[in-house]
């Protein structure tokens, strides 16, 4: 620790620009997003420190783990609401756009699981509704997705 101590001493502007940009191009490289967040914290503390120059390394050290935090949670938040903006917010959640769609039981269920076939695949169902259980050929709504079961009720119309 006593060799490190004398180089934490002269952190600088430039020292945090350059770990903003290192962790950065990190990002470009492995999967993930943390990265992006820690390097954003870090071009974020080199940016006080060069409007004030006279900050010890431990305040240095408080105000990038400060500003990483922040920035994860802002890019989480972010995040949230972009992920299901896009034309096609179902893509690659089949179950999900089977949400509000009725079908035709292919068997029986027993203790409120059964099967549909949807397109060319088959899905599990459970029932929403415990203690009933219902014929093959009766209609059932999808409700919800849980895995790779589809959540159904019973389906009048």
């Amino acid at each position: 620790m006593d060799e490190l101590l004398p180089w934490l001493q002269e952190l600088s502007f430039w020292h945090w620009m350059a770990l903003g940009v290192i962790l950065v191009i990190i990002e470009l490289v492995v999967p993930g997003i943390w990265f992006l967040w820690l390097g954003l914290g870090a071009l974020a503390t080199g940016l006080v420190v060069l409007i004030s120059d006279q900050l010890g390394w431990q305040y240095q050290i408080a105000i990038f783990c400060l500003f990483s935090v922040a920035s994860i949670f802002i890019g989480r938040i972010v995040y949230k609401r972009t992920k299901l903006s896009g034309d096609h917010p179902t893509l690659n959640r089949r179950g999900e756009s089977y949400i509000g769609r009725v079908y035709a039981l292919t068997e029986p269920t027993q203790q409120g699981m059964g099967r549909v076939k949807v397109g060319d695949s088959m899905w599990r169902v459970r029932l929403t509704s415990a203690g009933t259980e219902l014929a093959e050929g009766e209609n059932v709504k999808v409700i919800g997705v849980e895995g790779a079961t589809l959540q159904v009720e019973a389906y009048n119309g």
